[in-house]
C-alpha cells in the first residue's frame, strides 16, 4: 500500500506544501530485505531538487565522512561494457536509526548490485539522530557538546547567586569548576530534552504553575538567551535551538529526496521539520497495509493504537530462567537447539541490557562458539579507560593504597620493570632487579601507610624500594603538575603521557589473536584522536583549568567513546534490543525479556513543572510501550525461530519482573504465562560439545581455556625443618601445609583497612617484648609497669607503622593501650609472687651454630627412625622464681582462652585428641633453651592478654602426662607422614581459610593430571 500525506499547522507547525510518501512492507520479511529491493526497483527514478552545493552547509566533518563510505561501497562499471546495468541511488538520502542497520543495508545492496552483475553507486547513510542537521543550513560551525558545556557553565557561574538558587540550594564553590560543569550538564541535558519535543523554554515557562516555578523559568530563559549570545560571541551555534528557529521561520528544506526506513519513533522536533520541506520524503514501514492507521504521516508509531495491539506469542516460545548465570547457561541450551537446523551466521543472540553480555560470551566461549558484540566496548572497559581513571584517582588523593592501585596497571607496571632493569644493569651491585610489587603489598599489608607525601617508616626494609617507586611514577606525571591551563593544552599532556606508557607496537604486537588490531591499540588510538580533537576546542570558550579538573573532563569524554568488534561468519552476533529489529537473522534468541529493560521507563526531571513532566513523561512512556510492541511483533513474525528468555533477576542480583510486553496478549494468555514463568522450571539439559570438537580440543592444547586450580603435591617434595606452628598447620589441613611450607605460598592481603587478628597480636607482643628487655622488668609498681608498657607500645608502633598510618591502626594502638593497662596490674602481681622475667624471644634452632654469638651449639630437632628433622621455636618469656628455683615458659596470647581449649578438640565419644601441639613441643625444647630443671618440672601456660579485663591473666596448663606423651605420639606421626609427603586436603575444611580465594569453596578437591582427566565437555570445580 502506497499513501501519500500532506501535514499542517499553525506556528511552528505552519501548513507547507511537503508530501510523504509511506510504503508498507508487511512484517513477515525482515524490513532490509524489502528495503534492498525496494531501492534498487526505484533507482534512478528520484533525483536531487537542488544540487547547488551552496544552497546548504555541509554535515561538517560527519558528512565528508559518509560520503568517503559511500564511495568506498560504489561498484565500478565493467570496462567498455556500456550496456551494463545500473543501480544509482547516489541521489539519495537515506536514513535508518542504527549503525548497524546502516553496515546491513550497505551489504545487502552491494550483494544485490554483484549479484545482478551492474554497477553501483550507493546513497548516502544518516542515522536518525543526524537527520536535524540536513534540513536546515546553519548560521555558524555546530558547537559540540562540551563546548555547548563550557558556554552553559560560563554563564551559570556568572549568574546572580539568589537566581541560581531557584536551580539548586547549594550553589557550587567560585573556583569548583568541576562543581559548575555538573550544573551546566544538567541545564545541557534540560534543554536537549525540551527542544526535542519541539518545546523553547519560553514555550515551558508558559506552562508554569506557581510562583517558585515561574521564579524558575524566568530564570532558565535568561540564562538561556546568554548561552546563545555566548556560543555567538565564539562563532558556535547550539544544533537545537539554531533547528527551533529555522521551523519557526520555515527555513526547513532538504537538497536530496529522503527515504526514511524503519524510522518509525522520530522526536516532534524532527517531525515538524519534515512537515516543512518540498522535497519528497519516503518512509518504508515494517507493518502490512491494514495497519495503516496505526502510524502518522511520516510513518510514524501512534502510541494509543497500540496500547491493545495482541503480540502473536506462543507458550513455547517463553523460557524461565533464574539469574544470570542460568540466563547464559539457557541460552547456550538454545544455541545448541538452533545450531541442528541454523549455520551460525543464521543466528543472533539479542541482549536487553549490556550487563548481559559478557556472561554470555564466557558461557559461549566455554562451548567453543565465537561471538561478536556489534554494540562492541566503551575506552572505559579496556585497559586505557582503566588507566585514565587509575590516575585521575591517584592525583586525588595521593595516597598509597592509589598508588598502589596504578602500578598494578599493566602498562604502568611495564614502565617500573623498564626502570628497575635498567637501574640493575647500570649498577653493578644490583645482581637483578627487585620483586618490588611484591614489596609493596608487604608495607601495605603490615604498615598500612597514608599519604604518599609523607614520610614512611625508616627501619622497615620495605620503605625504600617504595619510595623509588612512587617517584619512579611521578616523575611519568610530572607534566601534570604544571599550572593551570587551558583544556587544549592539558589535551596534549595527557595524549603524551598515554602515548609514553603505550608506545607505538610493531604491527605483530599490536595486532590480536586473529590478526586484527588489539582492543587496546583501538583504544589507545581512539583516544589520542578524541584528545587531539581538543586541540580544536573554541579559544574563546576554552578555560583555564587545573591538571585534576582537566583530566576528570577529559577521561570522562574519553571513556565514551566506543569501539567496535570485528564481525566474522563464523561468529554469532549479540545485538541490542533496538537493533534486533532491522535483523534478518532466521533465528533469534533473546535475554532478559524483563522489566525495567523492555520497555525502559522514562525518568522524570525534577526541573520541569510538574504537570507537563507528568504529561511528558506519560507521552514518552506511551512512545517507548509502542516502539517495542512493534518491535517485538517484527522478532516473532520477520523469523522463523524465535526464543525469549525471561530471567528472575539482572546481572546484579536486582529482581526483574517480567515485562509489560507479556500483558499485550488476552488477558487469560498473559495470566498463564506470567505465572508459568514466576513458577515453573524448564528441564535440565546438559550443553556438551560434539566429538569432532573434543578431538579437536586434545589437538589443539594451546587454544584451551586453562583455568587457575591449585597445585598437586610432587612426588617427593617435602621439607626437613618444621616450626611449631608448622604442627598445628598440618593437623588442620595437610594440603594447605603443604601450599604455606613446602611450596612457600603465604597469602599477601593489601586490601586490608586495619591491623588483623595475628597482626594486632604482633603490636602487643612487641610492645611486651620490648619491656621484657628494658630496665623496668623487675618493676613492682603497676604505674611504672602501665608507663613503661604505654611507652614501649608506641615505640614499637613508630617503628613499624610510622606516624604515616591509617587511622584504624592508630585506634587499634589505644585499643592495646587499654589492655597493657591491666596487664600492668597482673605484672605487678607476678613480681610480687616472686617471679622474675628471665628471658624475652629466646629461640633454638636446627643450626649447630648460635645465630648471635656464633658459637657451636647443639641443633634441636627429632632423630626418628634413623633420621634427623631439625625443629625451629621462639618463646615469648621464660620466667624463673629464684625463692622455689621454678621455671615456667609463657606464650603471650590476645585472647582470653585457656590452653587446654586451644590444644584439645573434644570428640563425639567424649574422648580429646590434639589439634595444637604448640605447648608439648616447648617441652621438648626445654633442655635446648639451657634451663636446668626437669621439663615435667617446667610450667607451661599463656599470659592471656584479652579483650575483657577478668580474662588477662597468666594460665597455666594442667596436661596429664598421658596427655603429654599421646601429644609425643601425634608428633613423631606427623614428622613421619611430612617425610612421606602425605599432603592431602582435609575434605571438612578448616575454620579460618587463608587461602580461600585459591578454592573458591570451603572444600578442596585437588587437581588431577589433565592428560588423563579433561573430556572436553564440562568444566568442574
Amino acid at each position: 500500500m502506497v499513501t501519500k500525506t500532506k501535514t499542517g499547522g499553525r506556528g511552528r507547525r505552519a501548513k507547507t506544501r511537503s508530501q510523504c510518501q509511506r510504503i508498507f512492507c508487511g512484517w513477515d520479511t525482515p524490513l532490509l530485505q524489502v528495503a534492498t529491493k525496494w531501492l534498487i526497483e526505484n533507482a534512478g527514478q528520484c533525483d536531487s531538487t537542488n544540487r547547488d552545493a551552496e544552497a546548504m552547509p555541509l554535515l561538517a566533518d560527519q558528512l565528508d565522512a559518509d560520503d568517503e563510505a559511500g564511495d568506498a561501497d560504489a561498484v565500478e562499471m565493467p570496462a567498455g561494457d556500456a550496456s551494463a546495468l545500473m543501480i544509482d541511488l547516489s541521489s539519495l538520502d537515506v536514513v535508518l536509526p542504527s549503525s548497524r542497520a546502516v553496515t546491513r543495508l550497505q551489504e545487502k545492496l552491494r550483494m544485490a548490485a554483484q549479484a545482478a552483475g551492474a554497477a553501483y553507486r550507493p546513497p548516502r547513510f544518516y542515522l536518525v539522530g543526524r537527520l536535524p542537521s540536513l534540513l536546515y543550513r546553519r548560521p555558524a560551525e555546530w558547537a559540540s557538546d562540551f563546548e555547548q558545556t563550557l558556554a552553559w557553565a560560563r554563564v551559570l557561574a556568572a549568574s546572580e547567586p539568589a537566581s541560581l538558587q531557584t536551580l539548586v540550594p547549594r550553589l557550587p564553590e567560585a573556583d569548583a569548576t568541576t562543581g559548575w560543569l555538573d550544573l551546566a550538564t544538567t541545564a545541557r541535558r534540560l534543554w536537549t530534552k525540551t527542544s526535542a519535543e519541539n518545546w523553547t523554554f519560553s514555550d515551558v515557562a508558559g506552562k508554569v504553575e506557581n510562583h517558585s516555578e515561574r521564579r524558575r523559568w524566568e530564570f532558565l530563559l535568561q540564562v538561556h538567551h546568554d548561552y546563545l549570545a555566548e556560543l555567538k560571541a565564539a562563532e558556535r551555534c547550539d544544533p537545537n535551538a539554531a533547528a527551533l528557529d529555522a521551523i519557526a521561520d520555515k527555513r526547513c528544506r532538504a537538497l536530496r529526496p529522503l527515504v526514511l526506513i524503519g524510522a518509525s519513533d522520530l522526536p516532534e522536533m524532527v517531525k515538524v521539520m519534515l512537515s516543512q520541506i518540498e522535497t519528497p520524503v519516503t518512509s518504508l514501514v515494517a507493518a502490512p497495509d491494514e495497519m495503516a492507521n496505526h502510524f502518522d504521516s511520516l510513518g510514524c508509531l501512534v502510541p494509543e493504537k497500540w496500547k491493545d495491539h495482541v503480540l502473536p506469542v506462543r507458550d513455547d516460545q517463553l523460557i524461565p530462567a533464574a539469574g544470570i548465570e542460568d540466563q547464559s547457561h539457557c541460552v547456550s541450551e538454545v544455541l545448541a537447539e538452533f545450531g541442528e537446523t541454523y549455520s551460525v551466521d543464521a543466528i543472533t543472540i539479542g541482549v536487553t541490557d549490556e550487563s548481559q553480555i559478557e556472561p554470555i560470551e564466557n558461557q559461549c566461549r566455554l562451548l567453543k562458539v565465537d561471538t561478536y558484540r556489534h554494540l562492541g566496548w566503551t575506552v572505559s572497559e579496556t585497559s586505557v579507560g582503566r588507566l585514565i581513571d587509575l590516575i585521575v584517582t591517584y592525583r586525588q588523593r595521593r595516597t598509597w593504597r592509589s598508588l598502589a592501585a596504578l602500578v598494578r596497571h599493566a602498562a604502568v607496571y611495564a614502565m617500573i620493570e623498564d626502570y628497575f632493569r635498567a637501574a640493575a644493569s647500570e649498577d653493578d651491585s644490583k645482581k637483578s632487579k627487585p620483586n618490588w610489587l611484591t614489596t609493596l603489598d608487604q608495607l601495605m599489608s603490615e604498615a598500612f601507610p597514608r599519604s604518599v607525601d609523607q614520610p614512611l617508616p625508616t627501619v622497615r626494609f620495605e620503605s625504600k624500594l617504595a619510595g623509588e617507586i612512587r617517584d619512579c611514577v611521578e616523575e611519568w606525571l610530572t607534566p601534570l603538575s604544571q599550572k593551570r591551563q587551558t583544556i587544549r593544552k592539558w589535551s596534549k599532556v595527557l595524549a603524551e603521557m598515554l602515548t609514553r606508557v603505550f608506545p607505538q607496537a610493531d604491527e605483530q604486537d599490536a595486532k590480536g589473536t586473529c590478526g586484527e588490531p588489539s582492543r587496546t591499540s583501538k583504544a589507545i588510538e581512539a583516544a589520542c584522536q578524541t584528545l587531539h580533537g581538543f586541540e580544536e576546542l573554541s579559544v574563546p570558550l576554552d578555560t583555564p583549568v587545573d591538571s585534576i579538573t582537566a583530566i576528570e573532563l577529559l577521561s570522562a569524554r574519553i571513556a565514551e567513546i566506543n569501539l567496535p568488534d570485528t564481525p566474522a561468519p563464523d561468529k554469532i552476533e549479540i545485538l541490542g534490543w533496538l537493533d534486533l529489529v532491522l535483523d534478518d537473522a532466521p533465528a533469534l534468541v533473546l535475554c532478559g525479556l524483563n522489566h525495567p529493560f523492555v520497555p525502559e521507563a522514562s525518568s522524570g526531571d525534577p526541573f520541569l513543572p510538574s504537570s507537563l513532566q507528568k504529561s511528558l513523561n506519560q507521552r514518552i512512556n506511551d512512545r517507548r510501550y509502542a516502539r517495542d510492541v512493534h518491535a517485538m511483533q517484527q522478532m516473532l513474525c520477520g523469523r522463523e525461530q524465535t526464543r525469549f528468555l525471561v530471567g528472575t533477576h539482572s546481572a546484579d542480583g536486582s529482581p526483574t519482573p517480567p515485562s509489560r510486553l507479556l500483558a499485550a496478549a488476552t488477558a487469560d494468555d498473559a495470566a498463564r504465562r506470567v505465572c508459568g514463568l514466576l513458577t515453573g522450571h524448564r528441564p535440565s539439559v546438559q550443553v556438551v560439545l560434539d566429538s569432532s570438537s573434543v578431538a579437536s580440543l586434545d589437538q589443539s592444547k594451546t587454544e584451551r581455556m586453562d583455568y587457575f586450580r591449585p597445585p598437586p603435591p610432587q612426588p617427593g617434595r617435602t621439607i626437613e625443618t618444621l616450626s611449631v606452628t608448622a604442627f598445628s598447620a598440618y593437623l588442620a589441613c595437610p594440603y594447605r601445609f603443604y601450599l604455606r611450607y613446602v611450596l612457600r605460598l603465604r597469602p599477601l592481603d593489601d586490601s586490608a583497612l586495619e591491623l588483623a587478628a595475628n597482626q594486632f597480636g604482633d603490636l602487643v607482643h612487641g610492645a611486651l617484648e620490648y619491656f621484657g628487655e628494658s630496665d623496668a622488668k623487675d618493676e613492682s609498681d603497676p604505674t611504672v609497669i602501665e608507663a613503661e608498657l604505654i611507652e614501649q607500645l608506641h615505640r614499637f608502633a613508630e617503628e613499624r607503622y610510622g606516624t604515616n598510618t591509617a587511622s584504624t591502626v592508630a585506634l587499634q594502638v589505644r585499643q592495646a593501650e587499654r589492655r597493657l593497662k591491666t596487664v600492668a596490674l597482673r605484672q605487678a602481681e607476678r613480681i610480687a609472687q616472686g617471679w622474675r622475667i628471665h628471658a624475652v624471644e629466646a629461640s633454638v634452632d636446627e643450626l649447630d651454630i648460635d645465630r648471635k654469638t656464633r658459637k657451636p651449639k647443639k641443633p634441636t630437632g627429632i632423630l626418628l627412625d634413623g633420621q634427623f628433622t631439625g625443629l625451629r621455636g621462639r618463646f615469648d618469656r621464660i620466667d624463673f622464681h629464684p625463692e622455689t628455683n621454678r621455671w615456667a615458659i609463657l606464650d603471650y596470647k590476645t585472647h582470653g582462652h585457656l590452653p587446654e581449649k586451644k590444644h584439645l578438640k573434644k570428640l563425639p565419644d567424649g574422648s580429646t585428641t590434639w589439634v595444637d601441639l604448640q605447648l608439648p613441643l616447648y617441652r621438648r625444647f626445654i633442655p635446648d633453651l639451657g634451663i636446668p630443671a626437669d621439663p615435667v618440672d617446667v610450667e607451661l601456660g599463656y599470659f592471656n592478654v584479652a579483650e575483657k579485663d577478668a580474662e588477662t591473666k597468666v594460665n597455666v596448663a594442667t596436661f596429664t602426662e598421658a596427655q603429654f606423651a599421646q601429644a609425643d605420639e601425634l608428633i613423631h606421626h606427623c614428622v613421619r607422614q611430612i617425610r612421606n609427603c602425605h599432603f592431602e586436603p582435609n575434605e571438612a575444611g578448616v575454620e579460618y581459610d587463608d587461602y580461600e580465594m585459591m578454592f573458591n569453596e570451603a572444600t578442596t578437591t585437588i587437581a588431577v593430571d589433565d592428560e588423563d582427566e579433561f573430556s572436553g565437555n564440562e568444566v568442574t570445580r
